[in-house]
């Protein structure tokens, strides 16, 4: 028998993220941010676990440091189910030392490995995702990290992102280098490395993939590099399923035909690996005509038409053209909880609900 991924209990503490990064779909769709009271999650927490059977209760959301009262959810949930083997565990920190703190108190039960992300190795990329985190932020997260007893850190990283250039990838490297320095010996660091991938309804919505040269260039790059570095070790998302991402992603109502084409040809349950065909994607491609690297790795005129733009998400395709432009320029934009409206389309100070409170 075999446990299933992310085999917990899972505990939504709200809807929403205040961060803005350029890339995140996720982000920008389920604004505004809405949160649930602390009584309403305590509740919900007794609920599961006396219902399911789980010893481990995830604390979810986009951004879940974020939470208002998260350090007294955390320290509740400690206190009532830590003497029964109930561990907590949350996703990707956010880069300052409460965090860690944080971290520290969930895993007084179970010992894990501390998930950051960073993104992007240089500042200048961090700024055109609008990351908002400095170097300083990630080397000095790190190393508290450390020295609070997590000898397992893994960072997620990207690259492929709009433009980016060669020393976007040297920044990766160096970042590596800087926190393995500032811990000393004993770290392990697992780098994730994932492919942009262009999403609707986001800043980055014009921009096209790389090139499967390209990103197969920086990905054999990074690989040897970190095969140079004790303690070090990366892996990376396959290109071809990148890249059907965003076919799908950016793709208008002639995606169905393909869908369906690669469904006729037995194409099951792509999401797992051992189940992958690309060739069976190349094949539908062919046969309904299809050009994939049209949709993923065209960039689209600021102006032009997109498949989606008759589907509205609250945000304005002004704001997502604005946010584009100061991408380009390496112009960040502060957060929404900092209590300053950036004008996304939501009218969230009109209706009261920034920070929002309710249920």
């Amino acid at each position: 028998h075999t446990e299933i991924v992310h085999d917990r209990g899972v505990l939504e503490l709200f809807r929403g993220c205040v961060r803005g990064c350029r890339f995140c779909q996720a982000g920008m769709i389920y604004r505004p941010r809405r949160e649930k009271s602390m009584s309403t999650l305590l509740c919900d927490a007794e609920e599961i676990i006396n219902e399911s059977g789980y010893d481990e209760l995830g604390l979810l959301s986009l951004s879940t440091m974020d939470y208002s009262h998260i350090g007294h959810l955390v320290h509740d949930l400690t206190e009532q189910y830590s003497d029964n083997g109930i561990s907590l565990s949350l996703p990707s920190l956010r880069m300052d030392a409460f965090s860690v703190e944080i971290a520290k108190e969930v895993q007084k039960v179970r010992k894990g490995t501390l998930t950051l992300a960073p993104e992007a190795g240089s500042q200048r990329m961090r700024d055109i995702i609008n990351k908002n985190i400095s170097e300083d932020d990630i080397v000095n997260t790190a190393a508290e990290a450390f020295q609070n007893g997590f000898r397992s850190l893994k960072f997620y990283m990207m690259i492929g992102l709009p433009f980016e250039e060669q020393e976007d990838i040297e920044g990766i490297k160096d970042l590596i280098h800087e926190v393995k320095t500032a811990t000393g010996k004993g770290l392990n660091l697992s780098v994730s490395v994932g492919t942009f991938v262009p999403k609707a309804q986001t800043p980055f919505q014009w921009c096209g993939q790389e090139s499967e040269k390209t990103v197969r260039e920086k990905q054999r790059e990074l690989k040897a590099w970190a095969k140079t570095q004790k303690g070090v070790r990366l892996n990376y998302h396959d290109f071809e399923t990148s890249f059907l991402e965003g076919v799908i992603s950016r793709g208008d109502r002639r995606i169905g035909d393909l869908l369906e084409k690669v469904f006729s040809l037995g194409g099951r349950l792509d999401g797992w690996s051992e189940y992958f065909r690309f060739d069976l994607w190349q094949r539908a491609m062919e046969e309904t005509g299809i050009n994939g690297t049209y949709y993923a790795q065209r960039w689209f005129d600021l102006h032009a038409s997109l498949p989606w733009d008759h589907i509205s998400c609250g945000v304005t395709k002004e704001f997502l053209q604005k946010e584009y432009k100061k991408a380009k320029s390496m112009v960040t934009t502060p957060h929404c909880y900092d209590g300053v409206c950036h004008g996304c389309g939501l009218g969230c100070r009109k209706e009261g609900t920034l920070p929002c409170d309710s249920e």
